[in-house]
């Protein structure tokens, strides 16, 4: 079936508004003055260099990674049962319990920032890594519940049953057959919700201190005092860790088959 010319010219339309900027924050980051403007004047890695040598940024950076693999690990941890008891559970499962681990979608982040916010107050726990874990945590886990519940909901029960009637016990029949049948799922479902929380301020913006500072963080608290080209060095060092996820993803995980 022929398309024409019109969908692929509007896919590169698309494609154009998206990496235009992309590419502006790139140029700008080599600049070698010291304010942001463009057109840039010329080309110097200086921005670079300063940036690794910055402890903040160097800090936000492990930080943001530290939060950012835990909280999406711990929320396949959690997501892949809440899959499997929607997937064969009752009507109080899917009319009650789906929807409460789909909360963090209706919700604003700034409001349930605040919320935690208050929670880790009454609870008297000090603001640390942890703490700012749990908070990503909660939003991680309908991201992998959803593409998870998505694979798991298309496989074929005949599976499953094949491989009890020949003889395995039920966690043999989850680790042989459902869990690398739904691998694209989860794949899918922790880069989504690890890009999320390396790219999430509002919740962060709540919960970190100087000591468990986040990248987003770090770049925004950076922009308000300073203009210079270093934050467009340090967005575009996020863009590529984000970029080197997505391909990881892709290629390790097999999320195409999502």
């Amino acid at each position: 079936m022929r398309t024409g010319w019109g969908l692929p010219l509007y896919a590169t339309f698309i494609g154009f508004l998206l990496l235009f900027p992309l590419a502006i924050v790139v140029a700008v980051s080599f600049d070698p003055g010291v304010y942001i403007r463009f057109p840039v004047t010329g080309f110097s890695p200086r921005w670079y260099v300063r940036m690794w040598a910055d402890e903040t940024i160097v800090l936000s950076i492990v930080n943001s990674l530290i939060v950012g693999f835990s909280s999406s690990l711990i929320g396949a941890i959690v997501a892949i049962p809440a899959a499997l008891a929607v997937t064969h559970g009752g009507r109080f499962v899917k009319a009650a319990v789906y929807p409460f681990l789909l909360s963090p979608f209706a919700m604003p982040w700034l409001v349930y920032g605040l919320g935690i916010l208050f929670f880790w107050g009454l609870t008297g726990l000090r603001l640390s890594l942890w703490t700012l874990i749990v908070g990503h945590t909660v939003l991680a886990i309908p991201y992998v519940l959803r593409v998870t519940l998505a694979v798991l909901r298309s496989m074929p029960p005949n599976l499953v049953r094949a491989a009890r009637v020949a003889g395995a016990s039920p966690w043999q029949a989850f680790r042989y057959v459902t869990l690398p049948y739904i691998r694209s799922g989860v794949t899918a479902g922790v880069s989504f919700a690890l890009v999320v929380s390396l790219t999430n301020i509002p919740v962060s913006l709540f919960l970190t201190t100087a000591d468990n500072i986040t990248l987003p963080v770090a770049i925004f608290n950076y922009m308000i005092n300073n203009f210079e080209p270093l934050v467009a060095a340090v967005s575009a060092v996020q863009v590529l860790m984000i970029g080197v996820i997505i391909y990881a993803a892709r290629i390790v995980g097999g999320v195409d088959r999502a």
